[in-house]
């Protein structure tokens, strides 16, 4: 799986290596520089509504202050430290977070996170699947997990990031899911309650559908009935899973949007042309793609593809902020 963002400070002149990394995170946080030397090497890979990142920096601090009431951000964030220090939380009351330990933002509370040397793994989850894993978000930003509880938390997040480039989009499901289960045991050791429960098992719905209209995005045919009769699942109860996306069919095309999408990143892909492409992402034609592809993303199939495949030879920094802000609006919308 070609990485969304894929960044070396050291693979720019040095003048211009911090103003790179803070056009980088641009979309999310505001970037300062501290008294320790700077570097940065950061992957990141889009997964199923999650994005995973391999970071490592020093000499930084990011704060989200201000923007948190202008920028529409409402997912949450975890920071996996592999080695190295950590130092975030809240702003007024910042943690020391260790190797083993998770810490967890909220992105619509005032928020640090900076270091003079750490290694990471972090991961950008939607609320959604966040309130399935813990049942009640109430007093989740700044917590830190300790590594006992998080033992298999630890466990999954160190092999995704080994795996992520070699990941199958259709794998990506399935260790979506066992990321929320492992984060429920770490944050819930003792239990879940009824609360949580009933979160799960709406997930755990939405989740089936979902596998169902991945499975059946080519035909052009597929629709609610279909939905309603592979899955076992009223028609209120499907409204009601899909109302914040717009409805059923609305979630539908932008499924099968972001199947066209990941298909024009995926090199394999290079000697068909959108006309073979479409079809197979559930579109009547080329132009119907088209059309539809420039109105969620902002950009043509051709001209994207065009820069995806600059993106392989080059690091251009416009691309990849391009690619993290798409995906930053999925999650966060919970699309």
């Amino acid at each position: 799986m070609n990485p969304m963002v894929d960044f070396d400070s050291a693979e720019h002149p040095y003048d211009e290596r911090f103003a790179k990394y803070r056009e980088l995170f641009a979309q999310g946080s505001d970037v300062e520089r501290t008294d320790d030397p700077f570097h940065a090497r950061i992957r990141g890979w889009r997964m199923d509504r999650s994005l995973l990142f391999v970071r490592e920096y020093g000499g930084v601090r990011h704060l989200r202050k201000e923007r948190v009431a202008r920028d529409g951000f409402d997912h949450f964030v975890l920071h996996h430290v592999v080695s190295g220090e950590l130092v975030g939380g809240s702003p007024e009351r910042p943690v020391r977070v260790l190797p083993g330990e998770t810490l967890l933002l909220d992105t619509c509370c005032p928020m640090l996170a900076g270091s003079r040397n750490v290694a990471l793994v972090t991961v950008s989850l939607a609320r959604e699947a966040m309130r399935a894993a813990a049942g009640n978000l109430e007093g989740l930003h700044g917590r830190k997990i300790s590594a006992r509880d998080g033992a298999l938390l630890t466990a999954l997040l160190r092999t995704l990031a080994e795996q992520a480039p070699i990941l199958s989009p259709g794998a990506q499901p399935a260790a979506t899911r066992a990321l929320v289960d492992l984060l429920s045991v770490a944050t819930n050791p003792f239990g879940m309650g009824a609360r949580s429960d009933y979160y799960r098992l709406e997930y755990a719905r939405r989740e089936a559908v979902l596998r169902v209209i991945d499975a059946r995005l080519a035909d052009r045919d597929f629709g609610i009935d279909d939905l309603v009769r592979e899955v076992g699942i009223s028609r209120a109860s499907l409204y009601r899973l899909f109302e914040d996306q717009g409805g059923v069919a609305n979630f539908i095309k932008l499924r099968r949007l972001r199947h066209l999408r990941d298909r024009l990143d995926n090199r394999a892909f290079d000697a068909q042309p959108l006309s073979v492409l479409a079809p197979q992402s559930g579109f009547a034609g080329e132009s119907h793609a088209s059309r539809l592809f420039k109105k969620a993303f902002g950009i043509s199939p051709g001209a994207y593809r065009t820069a995806s495949i600059r993106s392989t030879m080059e690091q251009d920094v416009e691309i990849m902020v391009r690619r993290w802000a798409n995906s930053m609006s999925e999650i966060t919308h919970r699309s």
